[in-house]
């Protein structure tokens, strides 16, 4: 076995890692779990009304590698732009799969964490020879975190994909927040300990 064909079957098994909902390698009938192959910067966006946080947002910059096999499967004429059907395909094959896993996103209000996330206004698009993607997570009913804790963390329990916030501008408000909210960011425990949890906590007044 020549080693152009060794490099093209390595490739297809991280290309595959990532659309079998990022945590398994299909070989025969056995599943093969595997160390992170797919990195992501993150931002997350803080929508406020009335001093409730109604919906978050979140943007994935994905690595070079994963970014420029991505691109090349999916921009299917090269023009750098996911035209509609092309971001279709894209939306069906790589990011619904995700919604078994809660998007690998996890939210606690009020000290309950939310067993079912539901993902809103899916966006692909490269940037700068980097895949991005760009959705919302509706809170219904909206979180007072006033009342209680706001904790927000990406995390993929199979090790597939490693989640990390941008150095800066890694959290946006949009919206009146009042002045008594702060933010904290501190690494999780036990199964999470390599996720960056963040917490937001307001006073009433």
């Amino acid at each position: 076995m020549d080693l152009k064909f060794k490099y093209c079957q390595m490739l297809n098994k991280i290309i595959a890692l990532f659309l079998y909902s990022f945590c398994v390698c299909f070989v025969g009938r056995a599943y093969i779990y595997a160390n992170p192959d797919v990195w992501v910067k993150a931002r997350i966006t803080y929508y406020f009304e009335d001093h409730l946080v109604t919906q978050l947002n979140y943007l994935w910059n994905f690595d070079d590698f994963f970014s420029s096999r991505t691109i090349v499967k999916y921009d299917r004429n090269s023009d750098g732009i996911f035209e509609s059907e092309e971001l279709a395909l894209l939306q069906r094959e790589i990011f619904d799969p995700l919604s078994q896993f809660n998007y690998h996103v996890n939210i606690w209000k009020e000290g309950n964490k939310l067993k079912k996330i539901m993902a809103k206004n899916f966006k692909a698009r490269i940037q700068t020879k980097k895949l991005v993607f760009d959705f919302s997570i509706p809170l219904m009913p909206p979180a007072d975190p006033g009342e209680g804790p706001l904790i927000t963390s990406l995390f993929d329990k199979k090790l597939v994909l490693d989640f990390s916030l941008f150095k800066k501008k890694f959290l946006i408000v949009k919206g009146f927040m009042r002045p008594s909210c702060k933010f904290q960011i501190k690494r999780g425990k036990r199964s999470q300990n390599f996720s960056q949890i963040v917490t937001l906590k307001c006073s009433k007044k």
